[in-house]
């Protein structure tokens, strides 16, 4: 983590403050301020993007409540990690419409980059398990599943949040079920009793967009409904990769990823894409081969953020250069993965020029900043 690095380098302010010191009290003050400044630069990029991916509120099973036999086994949510990191959700929690619909994860429940974990109903022992109603559908360290009986989704309706253990809310949707007939854009995923489970239908996302804190944006327009399929991904995926510019993710039926593009994100939850009118053209990536590789530079011109991707497996050094138009050096970078970002929002409105080497191969690319 960038704050850890940090605090590395120049000592830990908290254990000047944990012991007597004979520090002088402005010298106190400059690792306070230093130790808050870590603590912005550090949340300005999120490193987890977990998301509520399908919503399976309306079991064949449901209906079993007239008969007093087990009934809305079946019911479930599943979860997936759109990020590159593993996120621990100690502390976070699941929760429906109701104040006491609240499902808090066992302080041992981690999610790998790019793993699935499905939250199920599971009636008072009953030894239900999702495999009995979906063929199949077994658990695995990818593919966790995990039995509750703090949630009964209602076929009527019903919010669904998904908040950290900072109490912040990464991601919600309000899905409509059997009420609000004449809602635009309402969403349902009816399923008739006795119908065959993998023949039923539920609510799974299209696509995700995420704020720069990593919370997902609700949109009832990212969602449809389909035929089950847990343990798939369907979705496409805008992830941050600095402020202002994003990555999107692409996947087919089969949980393949397609597409991967640099995208413009707006600066507020509200003006995610940003729109450009017709005499302000949205910015096309500007793309060159070098070698058997494509580099892609977005977006340009630019007001700071820039990204510089490079595509296939990075296996030997590949430098990334900023000169400025004089020639001098303003940074330089090793890449590591295939999007390198780049600041320059403190940097004279010009021309600039970013130089990749790999394999002995260089090209150059003419950056405006505006």
């Amino acid at each position: 983590m960038k704050f850890m690095q940090l605090i590395t380098s120049v000592g830990n302010p908290f254990s000047m403050m944990s012991k007597p010191t004979n520090l002088p009290a402005c010298r106190i003050k400059n690792y306070i301020t230093l130790f808050c400044l870590f603590i912005v630069i550090n949340s300005l990029h999120a490193t987890n993007f977990v998301i509520i991916n399908k919503i399976m509120y309306d079991t064949p099973l449901n209906e079993q409540i007239a008969t007093r036999v087990p009934y809305s086994n079946g019911e479930y949510v599943e979860l997936y990690n759109a990020g590159i990191e593993t996120v621990n959700l100690n502390g976070w929690v699941l929760r429906g419409g109701g104040s006491t619909e609240l499902y808090y994860f066992p302080s041992n429940t981690t999610m790998a980059p790019k793993t699935y974990l499905i939250v199920a109903y599971q009636y008072l022992n009953s030894g239900f398990t999702l495999d009995q109603l979906f063929s199949g559908l077994f658990a695995s360290p990818n593919h966790q599943i995990q039995y509750q009986r703090k949630i009964l989704w209602s076929n009527s309706g019903e919010p669904v949040y998904l908040r950290d253990n900072y109490g912040l809310t990464k991601d919600s949707i309000y899905y409509d079920g059997t009420s609000s007939k004449t809602k635009p854009n309402r969403l349902s995923a009816d399923n008739a009793d006795g119908l065959a489970g993998n023949s039923c239908v539920c609510l799974q996302r299209k696509t995700a967009v995420f704020t720069n804190d990593g919370c997902a944006i609700p949109n009832n327009l990212e969602w449809a409904t389909a035929i089950v399929n847990p343990f798939h991904q369907i979705a496409s995926f805008i992830l941050p990769v600095l402020p202002g510019v994003g990555i999107s993710y692409a996947y087919d039926l089969a949980g393949n990823r397609i597409n991967r593009k640099l995208v413009t994100l707006g600066s507020t939850i509200t003006h995610v894409k940003k729109q450009y009118s017709i005499t302000e053209p949205e910015p096309t990536p500007v793309e060159e081969k070098l070698g058997d590789r494509k580099i892609t530079i977005y977006p340009n011109p630019t007001n700071g953020a820039l990204a510089v991707g490079i595509s296939g497996e990075i296996l030997d050094k590949i430098s990334i250069t900023l000169y400025s138009a004089q020639g001098n050096m303003l940074q330089y970078k090793i890449a590591d993965s295939d999007i390198t970002p780049f600041e320059m929002a403190s940097y004279p409105t010009g021309w600039y020029i970013v130089r990749v080497i790999a394999e002995g191969k260089a090209t150059e690319f003419k950056i405006i900043k505006q």
